[in-house]
């Protein structure tokens, strides 16, 4: 009995010290584990940035210009352009034009009713023919007054009476045929013609509405489209370097593909102290009717020229945190932020006045974001890809 006892202790003994030793190696081998992976973080929290990917170019001469922009809408030639309106009121009982149709000076292009300027006329007819026998009454009798005058048969006085009253029948027969002449001219005037040749712009009114005989009541618009003008606001800047007479060429969007040609017609001597602007106008050819007006048009015009200027493309051209200009100068595997001076702007080209020099090899694209000095890796230009897809050796 004491035996088994002291085997059982033994035993007992034995797993204990196999336990402690067990967890003894893996607490040393957890530390070197910990120990290790610190380590690792460690280098790779020091490692430097991988080096920035970006395309270069190089500083060139060449011309550049500065382009003017020039944007503004057709309009008609000044006295070219009216909004026909009847003179007297009424309805309009004929409306023989549309918009689009051409027309020419002294065309009927509406009619309005005209039984009440009949009527007119007539009464002042009447009025005239009253008028006129009234006047042929007073002379006979001023003749005859004389006749017995000169015989001493009528006083002096009778004559003088004949002759005044026939100096007021003259006067209401003068009255009598003023007022056929003005109802001649309202009866005429409800025929409505057109003042120029052209072609019908608008159409206001149709026929059996009312008008007031007034401009606010037009029946239509007619223009004279052969020629045209582009009317454009421009700031004194870009006004100082437009002369009338100066050669333009003009687009629009809304004709691709075609350009028409034009000069200038004048240049506003005054700008708007609201919106510092002033106009420029610009006539333009229209022969073939395809301006119209309200249509917007564009014209580029070369406003100043520098020959053999320091220029890159304007991709190469990166901003600071201020908004000023800078490039980044390549030297080797490194790229060095500089500040420039810019000269003239386009949309694909800019002018260098200071800052880098002819053959400088700069930063075209990928320089967002990189410091004062920053490590690159230059990219070749991709070559483009093979028409028409061509196979491999092996698949054929």
């Amino acid at each position: 009995m004491r035996t088994l006892k002291r085997n059982s202790l033994r035993r007992i003994t034995i797993l204990s010290a196999v336990s402690l030793s067990a967890a003894l190696a893996a607490a040393i081998l957890g530390a070197g584990c910990s120990k290790k992976g610190g380590a690792d973080e460690d280098e790779s929290s020091n490692a430097p940035p991988a080096p920035a990917q970006v395309t270069v170019t190089q500083v060139a001469r060449a011309d550049i210009s500065q382009i003017l922009q020039i944007t503004g809408t057709v309009a008609a030639v000044p006295n070219r352009d009216v909004k026909v309106s009847a003179l007297v009121a009424g309805r309009v009982t004929e409306m023989n034009v549309a918009e689009g149709d051409r027309v020419s000076a002294g065309q009927l292009i509406a009619k309005l009713d005209d039984r009440t300027y009949r009527d007119q006329l007539t009464q002042a007819q009447a009025m005239e023919a009253q008028a006129q026998a009234n006047a042929e009454n007073a002379r006979l009798s001023t003749t005859r007054n004389q006749d017995l005058v000169q015989r001493g048969i009528a006083a002096r006085k009778d004559l003088e009476d004949a002759q005044t009253q026939s100096s007021v029948t003259d006067a209401a027969l003068k009255q009598a045929q003023a007022a056929v002449s003005t109802a001649q001219l309202q009866l005429a005037r409800t025929e409505v013609r057109s003042p120029i040749s052209g072609t019908v712009v608008k159409k206001f009114v149709s026929g059996g509405e009312q008008v007031d005989g007034t401009a606010a009541t037009p029946i239509a618009e007619i223009a004279d489209l052969g020629e045209v003008e582009v009317l454009a606001n421009l700031p004194p800047s870009d006004l100082a370097h437009l002369h009338p007479g100066e050669a333009v060429q003009l687009s629009s969007e809304s004709l691709p593909g075609k350009s028409f040609a034009g000069h200038v017609i004048a240049v506003s001597p005054a700008v708007d102290p609201q919106t510092n602007t002033g106009s420029a106008r610009i006539r333009v050819s229209n022969s073939s009717g395809e301006l119209r007006l309200g249509m917007f048009l564009a014209a580029q015009i070369p406003a100043k020229i520098d020959k053999q200027a320091l220029t890159v493309p304007a991709q190469a051209i990166y901003r600071d945190d201020e908004g000023n200009p800078r490039v980044f100068i390549v030297s080797g595997d490194t790229a060095t932020s500089t500040p420039v001076t810019l000269g003239i702007q386009n949309t694909d080209r800019v002018e260098i006045l200071s800052g880098v020099k002819q053959g400088d090899t700069l930063i075209l694209t990928g320089g967002y974001g990189l410091g004062d000095k920053s490590k690159i890796v230059i990219q070749s230009p991709q070559a483009p890809a093979p028409a028409g897809g061509a196979k491999d050796d092996k698949d054929k």
